[in-house]
C-alpha cells in the first residue's frame, strides 16, 4: 500500500512539472540555508564548553571592560571561601620570540597562572598539564609554534629568547585551541617570575588593568552575594573613598563570555553577540517558512485541480487518512529530494559561507548528533508544515459535492493561501527594511567624523629603550620627504582606554579615576588635533614634560571645572607629580564608536609609550613603508617591525557588525527569491482558475490595462497588508539592534516605504507577464477552456 502512495506521488510530480520545479527548488533553497545556519548558531553556542569544570570557571569583569589589577586576583582568592582557586591571563600581543637565528614577532602570547591549565581543559602533546608551568621561566607552545621553530625536532627543554632578554624553557606543547574557545593563544609564558619581568610596584599597581582574571568557584554559591562581596572586598583593598562611587563587579560564566562580552571593550579576542545569533536564527526560521508556505500554497492548489479525482477516490471507498497519506507521501517525496539538494548545495557553499561569516565550519560537522537532530528538527516542522494542512483539508472535503460542484463555476477561494503569501511579503519586507537599516549603520560608523585624522597613519609596537635613541629615530625619520610627523604613545585611537589612574584637582577632596594616554611630543600634530583652548605639547616648552598636562572636553566636565580649565593645577598618580592643565581638546573617538566617548588625560611619559606613529604622505603609503622598515632597523636591530594602518584598525572594530550586514542582505535577496518563486507558482494556479471569467470580460469590453489590473490589484493588496504588519516588527526589531551602539542612524520612515516600494515592484513583475498573457489571450480559446 505504501509503495503504491510513493508510486502515484512520483507521478503527479511528473505531471505537474511547473509546479514540481518550483516546489522542490522552494524548499531546497529553504533547506540549504536553514542547515546553514543551523551548524553557524550551534557552533556559536558550543563554545567554552568542551572545558571539563566549565559549569564551575567564572570571569571577573567590571562594567564596561573584564580587565583588572595584578594582584585583584590573590587578593580575592584569600578573602572569599566561595573561590577554589584562580588563574590569571596577561594578554601581551607583540612579543618577539627568538630561537638561534630565527625571530618573530607573535600575536598570540600570554603570560598566564600555572593554574589556567589546572582549571581548563586543554589537550596537551608532551608535559604535565599540573606541572608545565610551575617553576620560572618555564614557557608552553601550541604545535605550530613547534614546528615553526623547530620543525620536527623535539622542542622539550629548548630555549626560546623573550624580547631580545628572558630566556625560557620549553616544558610542555599543547594541541592548538579549539576554534570554539574565546581565546586561541599559541604561546603560555609563565606569571610565576612577574615580580621580576615587570617589577614589583608594577605587578602591586592598581592602576594597571591589563589582567584577565578566571575564578574556579565552590559547587554551591551565591551569585549575587559573590559579586556583593568582591565589589566591597577590593573597595577596601584599594582604600577607596567611601563617598565615591562603588565600582561593580560581576562574575561571568564562562560559558556566556562568547556570546554576552560585545559590550566590553578590547576583549581577549573579538567576541560574537546573542544578538546576531538571534538575528541568524530568526532569519533561518523565516526563510525555512517562506519555502513552507511556498509549499503549502502551491500543493493546496495543485491540488484543487484534482478535486474530481479526490471525489472518486471518496466515492469508491477510500478513506480520509488513505487520502491524507497520499498527500504526505508527495511530501515526503518533495522533502527529501530536497534535503538531498540542500545537502549538495550547502557542500558547495560552504567555503564561500565561511569567508563572509569569518567561520571555520566544515561539513563534517553535520554528522554531530546536534546537527543532526537538527536537520531531524527541520525534517518534521517542513513535513507537518507542508504536508498535513492539505493532506487533511483536502482529503476531508465531501465525496457528493465535488462531483457536482463546477471547477469553473466561481472564482477559487484561497483565503488561507492569501494570509501565507501575506507572511512571505510580511517576512520580505521586514529583512528588506533592516537590511537597509544596518547599511546606513555600518556606514555611519565608517564615515562619522571622529575627531582626528586618520588617513596614512602608520603604527609599530617598538620596545624604544632609553629616550636619547627614539629621538634619534624620530630624526632620521622625519628627514625622510614621504614623511609628515613622528610621534609616540602607550594608545592610539582604536586601541581600549583601560591604563587607569587617579588624578585630585587643587583644592578638591575626590580623588577620580581616569583613563591615562602616555605621549610623545608631536602625537597631537601626527593625528591632526588642534587645542580647543590652550595649547598642545610643545618642545619650546620644558616643563611640559614633568608639569603639564591636557584633557579632552569629558574630563574637564567629569573632573568637575568650573571656569576657565587652563592653568588649573592637578595631582596625578601616572606619573605622581603635581601638574597644570595647558590645554583642551576636542572630544575624539579614540574607541569604537559602540560606546559614548570617555574622560582623557594626556599626560608627557616617554617610558609607558610602545606605539610608534608615523604619519606620511598618502601619496607614498605603499612605497615608504619599506624604507621606513629599513631605516626603524637600522636603529633597533632587535625589533621586528610589522606596521599597520590607523584606519585599517579602525575599521577592523566594525568588521562583526559589517560581515553581520553582508550575510543578512544576501538572505534577504534568497527571502525575495523564494517569494517571487511562490507567488510565480500562485499567479499561474489563480490566473488558470479565472481564464473563463477573463474571457467573458473580454467579450464585453473590458481592455487588456483593465484585466491586467483587476488580476493584480490582489497582489497589491497582499503586499499593503503585509507592509502593514512588517513595519512595527522590523522596526522593534532593527531599534533593539541599535541600542548596542552609543551612536546610531535614525529609523527613517522613508526606509520602510522604500522596503514596501521594493516589495510592490518585484510582485507585479513577477504576476504581471502572466497577467498580461491571460489578458491577451484570444477569448474563444478561453471561453473553450477544458
Amino acid at each position: 500500500m505504501i509503495k503504491n502512495y510513493f508510486k502515484i506521488a512520483l507521478a503527479n510530480l511528473a505531471k505537474s512539472k511547473a509546479y514540481s520545479l518550483i516546489s522542490i527548488s522552494s524548499l531546497t533553497l529553504g533547506l540549504a540555508v536553514s542547515i546553514l545556519l543551523l551548524i553557524y548558531v550551534l557552533d556559536e553556542l558550543s563554545f567554552d564548553r568542551y572545558h571539563d569544570k566549565a559549569d564551575h570557571i567564572y570571569r571577573l569583569c567590571q562594567e564596561q571592560h573584564p580587565y583588572q589589577s595584578p594582584q585583584t586576583a590573590n587578593y580575592l582568592d584569600d578573602n572569599l571561601p566561595e573561590i577554589k582557586s584562580h588563574a590569571r591571563i596577561l594578554h601581551r600581543p607583540n612579543e618577539i620570540i627568538q630561537y638561534k637565528e630565527l625571530r618573530f614577532k607573535e600575536s598570540k602570547v600570554a603570560y598566564v597562572d600555572p593554574a589556567l591549565f589546572r582549571i581548563f581543559s586543554f589537550k596537551f602533546s608532551t608535559g604535565n598539564p599540573d606541572k608545565v608551568l610551575d617553576k620560572p621561566a618555564s614557557i608552553v607552545i601550541s604545535n605550530k609554534i613547534a614546528q615553526k621553530y623547530f620543525g620536527n625536532s623535539n622542542p622539550i627543554g629548548q630555549i626560546l629568547r623573550l624580547n631580545n632578554e628572558y630566556d625560557y624553557t620549553i616544558t610542555g606543547v599543547i594541541e592548538e585551541l579549539p576554534h570554539n574557545s574565546h581565546f586561541r593563544y599559541e604561546i603560555f609564558v609563565t606569571l610565576a617570575d612577574a615580580n621580576t619581568v615587570y617589577g614589583v610596584e608594577s605587578m602591586n599597581s592598581w592602576g594597571w588593568q591589563n589582567f584577565l582574571v578566571y575564578f574556579e568557584m565552590q559547587d554551591e554559591f551565591s551569585k549575587p552575594d559573590v559579586e556583593a562581596k568582591i565589589s566591597q572586598t577590593l573597595r577596601k583593598a584599594q582604600n577607596t573613598d567611601p563617598d565615591s562611587p562603588l565600582t561593580k563587579y560581576t562574575i561571568q560564566p564562562l560559558k556566556d563570555i562568547h556570546l554576552y562580552s560585545s559590550h566590553f571593550l578590547g576583549d581577549i579576542q573579538q567576541q560574537n553577540s546573542i544578538t546576531y545569533i538571534l538575528i541568524f536564527s530568526t532569519i533561518g526560521l523565516l526563510i525555512l517558512l517562506i519555502a513552507c508556505f511556498n509549499y503549502i500554497n502551491l500543493l493546496t492548489a495543485n491540488a484543487t485541480t484534482r478535486i474530481t479525482e479526490i471525489g472518486i477516490r471518496k466515492t469508491f471507498g477510500a478513506s480520509r487518512n488513505q487520502l491524507a497519506m497520499q498527500f504526505i507521501s508527495e511530501s515526503i517525496v518533495v522533502f527529501l529530494t530536497s534535503l538531498i539538494l540542500a545537502l549538495i548545495i550547502v557542500k558547495i557553499s560552504l567555503p564561500i559561507f565561511n569567508s563572509l561569516s569569518g567561520k571555520e565550519l566544515l561539513f563534517s560537522t553535520l554528522f554531530n548528533i546536534n546537527i543532526s537532530l537538527g536537520i531531524l528538527g527541520i525534517m518534521l516542522i517542513v513535513t507537518i508544515l507542508a504536508g498535513c494542512y492539505p493532506a487533511f483539508v483536502l482529503s476531508s472535503y465531501n465525496p457528493t459535492k465535488i462531483l457536482k460542484a463546477s471547477k469553473t463555476s466561481s472564482r477559487s477561494k484561497f483565503q488561507f493561501k492569501t494570509i501565507l503569501v501575506g507572511a512571505q511579503f510580511t517576512i520580505v519586507i521586514a529583512l528588506i527594511a533592516s537590511a537597509i537599516i544596518m547599511s546606513r549603520q555600518i556606514n555611519l560608523l565608517q564615515q562619522k567624523e571622529l575627531g582626528f585624522d586618520k588617513e596614512a597613519v602608520l603604527l609599530s609596537v617598538v620596545d624604544f629603550g632609553n629616550e636619547e635613541k627614539y629621538n634619534t629615530l624620530k630624526e632620521a625619520l622625519l628627514n625622510q620627504s614621504f614623511v609628515s610627523s613622528v610621534s609616540s604613545a602607550s594608545r592610539v585611537p582604536s586601541g581600549s582606554l583601560n591604563n587607569i589612574g587617579g588624578i585630585l584637582l587643587e583644592g578638591g577632596t575626590e580623588n577620580i579615576a581616569i583613563a591615562y594616554v602616555h605621549v610623545n611630543f608631536d602625537y597631537f600634530e601626527t593625528l591632526g588635533i588642534n587645542a580647543r583652548q590652550g595649547r598642545l605639547f610643545s618642545n619650546q616648552f620644558k616643563t611640559d614634560k614633568t608639569e603639564a598636562v591636557i584633557l579632552n572636553e569629558a574630563a574637564v566636565k567629569r573632573i568637575g571645572i568650573n571656569g576657565d580649565p587652563i592653568g588649573q593645577s592637578l595631582k596625578c598618580n601616572w606619573p605622581r607629580s603635581k601638574r597644570k592643565i595647558v590645554g583642551v581638546i576636542n572630544d575624539i573617538n579614540f574607541e569604537s564608536l559602540y560606546d559614548r566617548i570617555k574622560p582623557v588625560i594626556f599626560v608627557i611619559m616617554p617610558d609607558e609609550c610602545s606605539e610608534l606613529m608615523i604619519k606620511i604622505k598618502p601619496s607614498s603609503a605603499a612605497s615608504s613603508i619599506h624604507s621606513i622598515t629599513q631605516i626603524c632597523q637600522k636603529f633597533y636591530p632587535d625589533q621586528v617591525f610589522d606596521f599597520r594602518f590607523l584606519d585599517a584598525s579602525l575599521e577592523q572594530l566594525y568588521q562583526k557588525d559589517k560581515k553581520t550586514f553582508q550575510l543578512l542582505g544576501y538572505f534577504s535577496a534568497l527571502a525575495i527569491l523564494l517569494a517571487c518563486m511562490g507567488l510565480l507558482g500562485m499567479a499561474s494556479f489563480i490566473l488558470t482558475s479565472r481564464i473563463k471569467e477573463i474571457g467573458i470580460r473580454k467579450v464585453n469590453g473590458a481592455k487588456t490595462i483593465e484585466i491586467m489590473s483587476m488580476l493584480n490589484k490582489d497582489f497589491i493588496k497582499w503586499v499593503a497588508i503585509a507592509f502593514v504588519i512588517a513595519c512595527p516588527i522590523a522596526w522593534y526589531a532593527i531599534d533593539k539592534w541599535l541600542e548596542n551602539f552609543a551612536y546610531k542612524t535614525d529609523i527613517s520612515w522613508w526606509i520602510f516605504a522604500l522596503a514596501g516600494l521594493i516589495v510592490v515592484v518585484i510582485a507585479l513583475l513577477t504576476v504581471s507577464f502572466q497577467s498580461w498573457r491571460a489578458a491577451t489571450r484570444n477569448p474563444v480559446e478561453s471561453l473553450r477552456y477544458e
